[in-house]
């Protein structure tokens, strides 16, 4: 991926789950007898001595808020559909529970045109049909 000097990321930070803004303030490129190699140094907060390498940053990188929203929704989305699924489960096994009738009573309008697809990436989209 290329980035530009000045521009901010937006990093998902794997041991913390929170969004940390990171601006780009030193692209450094090394030739060797290999090839070419781009890394970037990155300031994150106001302290500007507080500085990584883009490649050791322990996240997901994204170029903008919005993207990060997007995986981050997408997986709380999955993650509340799991929880759902297992409790209907749980019902259906313990009392017999027949979930047809409530889960079409409970479909909002603007849901009943969505399909949802799985990208290559295990992103998950929904498609309005409709």
């Amino acid at each position: 991926m290329t980035y530009r000097v000045g521009q901010v990321l937006f990093v998902i930070i794997n041991k913390k789950m929170q969004i940390y803004p990171m601006m780009i303030i030193e692209e450094i490129v090394k030739r060797t007898m290999q090839g070419e190699e781009v890394n970037y140094m990155l300031q994150g907060g106001s302290d500007p001595s507080t500085t990584i390498l883009l490649n050791q940053v322990d996240g997901e990188i994204f170029e903008s808020a919005e993207e990060a929203k997007y995986v981050l929704t997408n997986r709380a989305t999955q993650q509340i559909e799991k929880l759902v699924d297992s409790a209907v489960g749980r019902a259906n096994e313990w009392y017999k529970f027949d979930n047809q009738e409530t889960s079409e009573a409970l479909t909002l309008p603007e849901e009943q045109d969505k399909i949802k697809i799985t990208l290559p990436d295990g992103t998950v989209a929904n498609l309005k049909t409709g």
